[in-house]
């Protein structure tokens, strides 16, 4: 009993344990890798790659989550070396291999870029600012795999606009 009592006794001292240490980090610490951004829950503005649109109430999208960055930040966020070809390119995808289908609400709204004037219609993150219905942005999606920045609220499409790729 007294050494039931002695051993409990030991645990609630404060006393720290002589075997364990902190951790202390012996170099810089590196920037954490890129992530993809979950477009199916919460309030989100990103990038994707456009896979499927129809235009009419009650419509779906489907699309994959990419990282989309221009270089240099992107060879050096992934640690690719600056000479290979990838990073001689403006900008760079990393896919995520998934597909997700949205709801895409009723009053959704569309942009494309005005490709004869540019200036016309982007915003200052490079993308398609001049609204236009759902029929033009279908035919404007037909060819399929088009990147686009897409907002969401709680996981519904709210605004899907082109994406400038020189």
């Amino acid at each position: 009993m007294v050494l039931l009592l002695t051993l409990l006794a030991g645990c609630g001292a404060d006393t720290p344990d002589p075997s364990a240490s902190a951790s202390v980090p012996v170099g810089p610490t590196p920037d954490p890798m890129p992530t993809f951004t979950d477009v199916s829950k919460g309030d989100t503005d990103s990038i994707v790659r456009l896979l499927s649109f129809t235009a009419g109430k009650n419509q779906a999208v489907v699309v994959e989550p990419v990282i989309f960055m221009l270089n240099p930040d992107f060879c050096e966020a992934f640690h690719i070396p600056a000479d290979d070809r990838r990073c001689l390119a403006a900008w760079n995808t990393s896919d995520s291999q998934a597909k997700i289908t949205l709801p895409r609400a009723d009053d959704a709204v569309f942009a494309l870029v005005n490709q004869a004037d540019i200036s016309k219609c982007m915003d200052d993150k490079g993308a398609g600012s001049c609204e236009v219905s759902a029929r033009e942005f279908a035919a404007y999606a037909e060819d399929q795999n088009h990147l686009i920045r897409l907002t969401t609220r709680n996981g519904v499409a709210i605004r899907l606009a082109e994406l400038y790729t020189p």
